[in-house]
């Protein structure tokens, strides 16, 4: 019988071991051509990600209401056409106060600011 409650013991350990593993295997997931923001560090926690400009996050095409109340927290820039150089952030709808230009293939991690649109700029 004690052997039998050391396994038991063992699987529920592996079994609290395994999410944490899982979750950084999922981290900094972003498709090729897309821009994306995470409400964690590290391209952890909540996901947005666009292929196109987003005037506004909490009503446009895409939503994004998690950046309601919170901060974004790291992004990756995964655009792959040549015709721009980056993706502008900005702190308002509409692209209005430009906050932070991520460039091509450039991951940013540990920031702490809110966005509310976005656009790939030449």
């Amino acid at each position: 019988m004690r052997s039998i409650l050391s396994i038991l013991s063992l699987a529920a350990a592996l079994l609290v071991v395994a999410p944490p593993n899982a979750a950084q295997a999922a981290a900094w997931s972003c498709s090729s051509g897309y821009v994306c923001v995470w409400s964690g560090t590290g391209g952890t926690g909540s996901r947005c990600t666009w292929s196109d400009a987003d005037p506004d996050w909490l009503s446009g095409s895409i939503q994004c209401g998690w950046t309601a109340a919170y901060a974004v927290r790291s992004a990756w820039n995964r655009g792959t056409s040549t015709s721009y150089r980056g993706v502008e952030f900005y702190t308002y709808s509409n692209y209005v106060n430009p906050d932070l230009l991520l460039g091509q293939g450039i991951k940013y991690d540990g920031l702490n600011d809110f966005y509310r649109s976005h656009r790939w700029v030449s």
